[in-house]
């Protein structure tokens, strides 16, 4: 059986090994500000940072004290902003414009050197059975043609949004108030709204 691991950890914050193949799935920046603005109001912070120190405790790793964030805006546009002109580094816990960027950036780096799929969000909504029948190709897995239409019907946001309670990251309710509610829209453009509005 293959092994996988799902992370949102920057490639170089994982083991670099020459018979591993590496996913890296982008998404437009700005819909990955309002995914997040989102999920933030959907975490709970304090079951996320017992789960990071008990994370670092298996390799025997003191953490030091997280990085204090700003005060969030009231408004969802403000917010929005707060995240483009954060400046935080990538080593700090959180999420913006920068860390989001330098973090496709070192599975682009590493592409000369390592075994990386680069995939694109959009082009999964828009061509889930053929992006998944590329990846397979990619990665040497045949699947008996029958079984298709079942294994993208499965993948698709609709489908991890009603098995939310075992699809979630991040151990389900013990992270997340609401679980269903991290799969909130699932769409691309929702920016839009948002700064045409004002």
């Amino acid at each position: 059986h293959r092994r996988f691991i799902k992370t949102h950890t920057p490639l170089d914050g994982i083991p670099n090994d020459p018979t591993v193949t590496y996913i890296c799935v982008g998404r437009d920046p700005r819909d990955v500000a309002l995914s997040m603005d989102h999920h933030i109001d959907n975490m709970d912070f304090g079951a996320f940072l017992e789960a990071r120190e008990q994370a670092a405790a298996i390799d025997g790793i003191e953490l030091g004290a997280v990085h204090r964030q700003p005060p969030r805006p009231d408004g969802e546009r403000d917010r929005f902003w707060q995240w483009v002109d954060d400046e935080t580094p990538s080593t700090q816990i959180g999420s913006s414009l920068r860390r989001t960027v330098e973090h496709l950036q070192t599975f682009r780096d590493a592409a000369d050197d390592l075994d990386v799929v680069h995939l694109h969000y959009d082009d999964m909504k828009a061509d889930l059975d053929g992006q998944m029948r590329k990846l397979a190709a990619r990665l040497g897995i045949d699947v008996e043609e029958h079984r298709w239409p079942r294994l993208v019907q499965a993948a698709t946001f609709e489908s991890m949004r009603s098995r939310a309670d075992t699809t979630v990251p991040d151990g389900g309710r013990s992270h997340w108030i609401e679980p269903a509610a991290f799969f909130s829209r699932g769409t691309s453009g929702q920016w839009r709204d948002l700064l045409d509005a004002g």
